[in-house]
């Protein structure tokens, strides 16, 4: 009886995975939809409803195959990459702006310059021509048209998605919180975040899993962004206070931070995959 129970309670969650994939989908063309030049919201919106979408993708994977699943990842992948660029001048220039706002000493204005530079580059190369927005929007059409058939995942491999996604991020940050180089923090925060995406679908926002999940993303990719800005700045010749301040100003956030994410982390993959996916799907 039991077993009825839970398999009827799993019949919405798995429709909300598949609806929740081409609304995500649609809401990114949607914002793309405008003429160029987009403003910088319409680009962020897009790109977080596809890094939504691409979180269900995972969720769909047993059902659509493997072979499905990489064909539809890629493509909004590539998607998603120009957007990303745009992205990561706006977030860098705020960085900056709040680096400037603890401590008004903070000399950051040759690489406040070339963030600028980047970011109109960036405008220019996406937002402000046509040809590049066609081809992004064909990608994420032509997953659309693909998902139109595609079943919702049943319950036992919807658990297996879970469980897949799970021992992914619990592997990613298990070698991040060792040796916590930029490139595994990166791909733990990733994971974390899709993750904490999934979940969102199938057990709301307000479940504990989620919020960790969020927890540990949120600081980890507080960390990347600081961790990019330290790399740039390295590459500039600040005056007034010195290079070597500010980037141990940087080193120490980046500190704290790291410990946040692992604190939470340590809570959110103590469990085994298998015991984990059976209690969240």
């Amino acid at each position: 009886m039991g077993r009825v129970t839970h398999h009827c309670m799993a019949r919405p969650r798995m429709r909300r995975v598949k609806q929740a994939l081409r609304r995500d989908l649609k809401c990114a063309l949607v914002a793309l939809d405008g003429e160029a030049p987009l403003h910088d919201g319409a680009v962020h919106k897009a790109r977080k409803a596809l890094k939504r979408a691409r979180a269900m993708l995972r969720l769909m994977r047993g059902e659509i195959g493997d072979r499905g699943y990489r064909r539809a990842n890629l493509r909004l992948r590539d998607a998603a990459r120009p957007l990303s660029r745009l992205r990561d001048a706006v977030v860098l220039l705020d960085v900056i702006a709040k680096l400037r706002a603890d401590d008004k000493d903070a000399e950051l204005a040759s690489l406040e310059e070339e963030l600028h530079r980047e970011r109109e580059a960036a405008r220019r190369e996406i937002a402000e021509r046509p040809a590049p927005l066609r081809r992004i929007r064909r990608s994420i059409e032509s997953v659309l048209s693909a998902s139109r058939p595609w079943r919702a995942p049943s319950g036992a491999k919807l658990e297996c998605s879970v469980a897949r996604l799970y021992r992914k991020g619990r592997k990613a940050f298990a070698l991040a919180d060792s040796d916590r180089c930029d490139e595994t923090l990166h791909e733990a925060r990733k994971q974390s975040k899709y993750l904490g995406k999934a979940l969102d679908t199938i057990a709301g926002p307000r479940a504990r899993s989620v919020q960790r999940a969020k927890a540990v993303s949120d600081a980890l990719g507080d960390d990347h962004d600081l961790a990019v800005l330290a790399k740039k700045l390295a590459g500039t010749r600040q005056h007034g206070r010195t290079e070597r301040a500010l980037l141990a100003h940087l080193g120490h956030r980046r500190r704290k931070l790291q410990r946040k994410a692992s604190k939470r982390g340590r809570r959110l993959y103590r469990r085994k995959a298998k015991s984990f996916a059976r209690a969240e799907s």
